[in-house]
């Protein structure tokens, strides 16, 4: 009876029908296209034909084609609805445009640019917004086995009649592993090893600026909308402020610094949106590509 009345509840809280992904030798997982599900808050999620977090078809698509390219943040959180996530606001704000959501809970900025150059559905936008957090350029390439997504719909009986629980389980599963916390215990850390942010952030950051005049030589009109952690609005920190610069640097009015993401209302946590957040980026953003292509 508890088990039931346990599932009953992981069950109204928006567990047990997983948004389900596919692996990838190239980008390492995406979001599996044509699927639909009610999560956190009784908010819905819809991925369409094409993979991307959007209840608009992107292949039948009128207008201009804008395509968000990002991790979590980008994709919008299970917790929000598809109708409240900035990606979907922004083409309320601009006339006869069609937004797409390429955002991947994980992901980071190799993820997005490999997936940029070979997921050929992709290819008909004609703006690209990369929308990224300085975290981003340290994480490498995350593979699906890094993160607790599901590969393929569950099945089998115990997966039938307690989905929630086993979504519950598999996530802590995954946060509490018993390897994980013997074999990669902070106390068996060298406290020599190098620290090479840095490096990994110069790295990610020649990856992108590539992509980009890749993009731009196929006729594409690209940006950059660097979106700050809570705690370091202004770029300060050693890593961001490069970050920060550089693209500042490179791109010069093509980007976009998130410094007006300055209110605490914004976060979920301290890099996530709430809906505030959503409703003031996309305010933002739009006005933004509407200075630079339509004015």
């Amino acid at each position: 009876m508890c088990l039931i009345l346990g599932e009953w509840l992981l069950r109204s809280y928006g567990l047990g029908d997983p948004i389900i992904y596919y692996q990838d030798a190239a980008y390492g997982y995406a979001l599996e296209p044509s699927q639909k599900s009610v999560r956190l808050r009784n908010s819905v999620i819809t991925i369409n034909e094409s993979g991307l977090r959007s209840q608009d078809n992107w292949d039948l698509a009128k207008g201009k084609r804008i395509l968000f390219m990002g991790d979590s943040v980008t994709y919008g959180g299970s917790y929000v609805d598809d109708s409240e996530i900035f990606s979907t606001l922004v083409c309320g704000y601009i006339p006869d445009s069609t937004c797409g959501n390429a955002g991947v809970n994980g992901y980071g900025v190799l993820n997005m640019v490999l997936r940029s150059r070979v997921d050929h559905r992709l290819d008909k936008a004609d703006i690209v917004i990369f929308t990224v957090v300085p975290g981003d350029f340290t994480r490498g390439l995350t593979t699906i086995s890094h993160v607790p997504y599901y590969v393929g719909k569950p099945s089998g009986w115990v997966h039938t009649k307690l989905p929630a629980f086993m979504e519950l389980l598999n996530h802590v599963g995954y946060s509490y592993s018993l390897g994980g916390a013997i074999s990669k215990s902070k106390n068996n850390f060298s406290k020599d090893t190098q620290d090479h942010s840095i490096e990994a952030t110069r790295f990610a950051l020649d990856q992108l600026f590539e992509e980009i005049g890749r993009l731009e030589s196929n006729d594409k009109d690209v940006f950059v909308f660097l979106s700050p952690d809570k705690e370091d609005i202004s770029f300060e920190n050693k890593v961001s402020a490069m970050i920060h610069l550089e693209l500042q640097r490179r791109l010069g009015s093509r980007y976009l610094p998130g410094t007006f993401m300055d209110e605490d209302r914004f976060y979920y946590d301290n890099v996530h949106y709430e809906v505030d957040g959503h409703q003031q980026a996309a305010a933002k953003i739009s006005e933004f590509i509407i200075e630079m292509l339509f004015e």
